[in-house]
């Protein structure tokens, strides 16, 4: 076995190649010819000795002349003949070179072509064979992860606790109406949510409304006990005794309270219970013209609703009476007993 390695050669290497190759094959009809013509002994430069007609008086050293003049002349015509031989190959040779080119430069082109058509093949293939191992990636990717579902999905399915489809469906249905269910009384209890607020707003604007007219009241009443003191004091004797014989009240507490200066809330308080009770019902003032039955039940249910809200505005009438009160201690003459 040859130890010897063959490469590609440069394009210089191989054009060299081919040009001395044609140089050893192609030149032989031309080196013949050239050999012909240009060698001593060439009947170009060997003319004829003699003419070629005899003398009418030919002897026998012109018999032998004649013999030699005919093999010279058939010596020149072998010759002529190689000639046109050797010129026919060397024209045969010329042409098989030209055809020989005209082929050349048409399989150059033919390989031309089809390096770029196996370039643009291989770049094809290059870009297919990088499509295909990111298909192949993401092909790998989704084996896994569907045998991590498979492990997953065979852990579920192997679990003797697992309910059949039927049941596991029944019990959607359940839960799905349960929700309906829940979902209903939730905007049931909304719509009660907002009447209810909306009850209790009015509730407390009845209040205030009654509010207003306790408050009225008492000023009135206060107004008329002051008036009507006035009139007392002005009966008054110097002892401080009335013309009835009384003792007046203005100004101080009475003997029955325990000898204790009254408070000021817990008279108002009691001001505002007896208003309270003596007061005409809000609902019968503001409530507009109805059936007897309907204005009963409304009073109740009103009446109800009210004491729940008094007792929850219990502290804000307390803080309230209690400023009045102080603005009475400050002045002592314009105070006046409610009990």
């Amino acid at each position: 076995m040859s130890s010897q390695e063959y490469g590609l050669l440069d394009q210089a290497d191989e054009d060299l190649i081919h040009k001395s190759r044609l140089l050893r094959i192609e030149e032989r009809p031309f080196q013949r010819i050239t050999k012909r013509l240009l060698t001593p002994d060439s009947p170009i430069y060997n003319p004829p000795a003699s003419l070629p007609t005899p003398p009418p008086d030919a002897t026998a050293a012109d018999d032998e002349l004649d013999a030699a003049r005919a093999n010279q002349a058939a010596e020149r015509e072998a010759w002529r003949t190689d000639m046109l031989l050797d010129f026919a190959a060397l024209a045969d040779s010329v042409v098989r070179i030209q055809l020989l080119r005209n082929s050349n430069e048409a399989e150059r082109k033919r390989y031309a072509a089809e390096k770029a058509k196996i370039e643009a093949t291989a770049a094809a293939i290059r870009e297919s064979t990088a499509s295909l191992r990111v298909q192949l990636d993401a092909a790998r990717a989704t084996l896994a992860r569907r045998k991590t579902y498979d492990e997953l999905a065979e852990r579920i399915t192997s679990n003797r606790m697992l309910r059949p489809r039927e049941d596991q469906a029944t019990q959607l249905q359940k839960l799905e109406s349960e929700i309906a269910e829940l979902e209903q009384e939730s905007r049931v209890y909304a719509q009660t949510w907002a009447e209810r607020r909306e009850q209790f707003g009015r509730i407390v604007e009845e209040g205030r409304q009654m509010l207003r007219l306790i408050r009225d009241e008492k000023e009135e009443a206060e107004r008329k006990e002051g008036m009507e003191g006035g009139e007392e004091g002005l009966d008054e004797g110097p002892d401080g005794s009335s013309a009835k014989g009384e003792a007046s009240a203005v100004g101080t507490p009475r003997p029955d309270v325990g000898g204790q200066t009254p408070n000021p809330a817990q008279g108002s308080q009691l001001a505002v219970q007896k208003g309270l009770l003596s007061a005409p019902s809000p609902a019968a003032s503001f409530g507009g013209a109805g059936s007897p039955a309907r204005r009963d039940d409304d009073s109740q249910n009103e009446a109800r609703d009210r004491d729940a809200d008094m007792a929850e505005s219990g502290e804000v009438g307390n803080d309230s009476e209690m400023e009045e009160g102080e603005a009475e201690e400050s002045t002592p003459g314009e105070r006046m007993d409610v009990s």
